[in-house]
């Protein structure tokens, strides 16, 4: 018999908002709005091309338990044309789409299988009228799930094939919620085959044997969730399971750090934010890319940059520049940690009042208090005019940043 091939998928958040993006331009703006969208009708052409038994959806196909409605509408339409071609598909809500969440009511074919709240339940799929393949799952109910699901998952010993489904968060892992937590040795004990994951937004396999494997979400979200983003199209047999990743994201992020230590003016700046776009471009596989960087390094071009017009002209100019490109590169943020071209060392020791500043911060950022106390004093009659003043750099950083502009102006007078 031929090995059971389905695709394996994840966290699809249709519709999602992306808020704290800058996307003041009409085309990224109509591009991360519809990427969740283009990223499940990739799912489903990849389902139809490679002619799969079954789709697994491991949670989370809408981004809030009040799903949108044109996100419902969209995921119908997806699972009819599964439906046409004979393709199952298997769904566990996750903590974004819970079973107690508001649902527009829409009538999804016969085709599609939910998984219930109440405990694992399991699907037989067969072909040719016989059983290749036993797929368990159990959805979240409500959003806060922290009960442990995993440990009820348990294989016949007449199955074939067996599949766990599973939105959880293995290892409780402290950069996502807790929700429905397993241990590996959990996983590993139930004698499935294959574990089909949701919830960590990174694709990645936990373990070959048995195959431990998280999808990632098909989109990336945010400037967090960088690289490729896809699904995995699987074959399994009764000697395993091998997952291969595909990619179906319309956008790619990108964080990148740049030294610009070599800098001496704008120019030099721009040359830099150029190769970094570049390099993005070239990462993300011919797709648009949204890029955050980070400048980094003491230069002659630290003074210019602090000022704020000159990075924000700059910003503006590259922007309509690598917009123009193809595939484009939108700048979504350029943070500066730049620093003066100083010798802080040299200056440490320096028995004058320059000296004294540097050990002065020296002292000052190593009580991350102190710090706190003297930014709110310094913020709170500015604040109180202007409102709260954000920005990309920590407090002690802050601190830092004044330190050498102060050392910047010190030296400009002995000049």
């Amino acid at each position: 018999m031929r090995p059971v091939r389905f695709v394996h998928a994840a966290d699809l958040h249709l519709g999602a908002p992306f808020q704290g993006v800058d996307a003041s331009d009409a085309r990224v703006r109509a591009a991360l709005l519809a990427s969740t969208y283009e990223a499940l009708d990739r799912i489903v052409e990849l389902c139809l091309t490679e002619k799969v038994d079954f789709l697994l959806i491991a949670g989370d196909v809408h981004n809030s338990r009040e799903r949108s409605r044109p996100a419902q509408f969209r995921f119908q339409a997806a699972m009819e044309r599964l439906a046409e071609a004979g393709i199952p598909v298997y769904v566990a809500r996750g903590n974004h789409d819970p079973a107690d969440g508001w649902s527009a009511g829409l009538r999804l074919p016969e085709t599609v299988h939910y998984f219930s709240t109440a405990a694992v339940e399991a699907f037989t799929v067969e072909r040719d009228g016989e059983p290749i393949c036993t797929i368990y799952g159990r959805g979240y109910e409500r959003a806060a799930e922290k009960r442990d699901f995993a440990s009820g998952y348990r294989r016949s010993p007449d199955d074939r094939v067996a599949v766990g489904v599973l939105h959880t968060n293995v290892g409780s892992r402290s950069d996502f919620e807790d929700y429905a937590p397993a241990s590996m040795e959990t996983l590993r004990g139930s004698g499935m085959d294959y574990w089909a994951l949701g919830h960590i937004h990174k694709p990645e396999v936990l373990c070959v044997a048995p195959a431990i494997v998280y999808a990632g979400s098909p989109q990336g979200l945010n400037p967090k969730e960088d690289g490729l983003h896809g699904c995995y199209l699987v074959e399994a047999d009764a000697s395993g399971a091998m997952p291969e990743f595909r990619v179906v994201c319309s956008v790619t992020w990108a964080r990148r750090s740049a030294d610009a230590s070599s800098c001496a003016n704008i120019d030099d700046v721009r040359d830099v934010l150029r190769r970094v776009c570049d390099e993005v471009r070239s990462d993300a596989g011919g797709r648009p890319a949204i890029a955050r960087i980070e400048l980094t390094g003491r230069c002659e071009a630290h003074e210019a940059l602090v000022s704020g017009a000159s990075m924000t002209d700059l910003l503006c100019d590259l922007r309509d520049e690598q917009l123009a490109a193809y595939p484009w590169v939108w700048i979504d943020r350029v943070t500066d940690r730049t620093a003066a071209s100083l010798d802080i060392d040299a200056l440490r020791v320096q028995q004058d009042f320059t000296g004294d500043l540097v050990r002065l911060v020296d002292e000052l950022v190593a009580d991350p208090q102190a710090v706190a106390a003297l930014l709110a004093e310094v913020l709170e009659p500015v604040e109180g005019s202007v409102g709260v003043i954000e920005s990309d750099l920590t407090p002690e950083e802050l601190v830092v940043r004044a330190r050498d502009l102060c050392l910047d102006r010190l030296e400009g007078e002995t000049r």
